[in-house]
């Protein structure tokens, strides 16, 4: 048994997290912890008083009464569900690092912007930034996302070390009973017999270190891509559907894979499409990803 820290503004992306959430605790028989940020209006109520007495910003209590509502709500339909909450003033990803590094979390789920899935994710969000300063795993759920399904997860692989530690992390959270499909992008293009020795070796490598045995891999030519950046993010979009992937692991010591292959025009135009849960592991050096 272990901790799931769930973000929540109340928001319907926030609502279709914990719902993710809720189902990787039923399985894994799992605490939930619901963690809301509010900032204090501080100008607004500052220098407020009625009979005497300072004005507390009415939004804090609402806020608290949500809070109470929603775990009371989750815990009369789960009762075996395990759930807490918490209740803190700051800036998102600050008291998420804080919070991370006081308590031990398998991961940290949480709802990015509107269903443009990695859009919140990759430009400039709260999202980012909790993914960019965790040391602890972020699971990030589109708004689309609303069943929990893990039948096929993808790695996103540059035969790195960091990318078993991601596995590693993973397992428990999904289990390691589902199929994982390795996606390399043969961005020199390296002939087909070297790669197909080189994968290989790496998924022999994969099963000895994480148990998953269930492994296959597509490579695909940076060609396959095209060249504009609509072309390339619906050549990304195409490969995810019909690969049937649920869920990318993606590693983040570095830059992230798209942003390694592509301008950012390009990951803007792919981030419009992409509406599956990304899973971003820590590893021993993220002193990579850009601030």
């Amino acid at each position: 048994m272990g901790k799931i820290l769930v973000p929540i503004d109340f928001s319907e992306n926030s609502i279709i997290a914990a719902r993710y959430a809720r189902e990787i605790a039923l399985e894994n028989q799992d605490e939930l912890v619901f963690l809301h940020v509010y900032t204090r209006h501080v100008n607004k109520y500052a220098n407020f008083m009625v009979h005497g007495e300072h004005i507390v910003d009415p939004t804090i209590k609402e806020s608290e009464e949500q809070l109470n509502q929603l775990v009371g709500v989750v815990k009369e339909k789960w009762p075996t569900l395990v759930i807490s909450q918490l209740f803190d003033e700051g800036i998102l990803a600050e008291v998420i690092s804080k919070e991370t590094a006081r308590n031990q979390y398998k991961v940290v789920v949480m709802g990015t912007k509107g269903a443009s899935g990695l859009e919140s994710v990759l430009i400039g969000s709260n999202t980012y930034d909790v993914i960019r300063d965790s040391q602890t795993p972020i699971l990030a759920i589109p708004a689309n996302a609303t069943a929990y399904k893990k039948d096929t997860i993808a790695l996103l692989t540059n035969f790195k070390p960091g990318e078993l530690e991601v596995l590693k992390q993973a397992i428990p959270v999904f289990g390691s009973k589902f199929h994982l499909l390795l996606i390399h992008i043969n961005k020199q293009e390296v002939d087909i017999k070297i790669l197909d020795k080189k994968l290989t070796e790496w998924i022999d490598n994969i099963i000895t270190e994480t148990g998953i045995d269930d492994v296959s891999y597509t490579v695909k030519n940076r060609s396959h891509f095209a060249n504009s950046a609509e072309k390339i993010a619906n050549g990304i979009q195409t490969m995810i559907r019909d690969e049937n992937i649920d869920i990318i692991l993606i590693t983040k010591s570095r830059k992230t894979f798209f942003q390694n292959l592509f301008n950012e025009n390009i990951i803007k135009e792919m981030a419009m499409g992409i509406v599956i849960p990304n899973f971003f592991g820590k590893t021993n050096s993220n002193s990579n990803i850009p601030k």
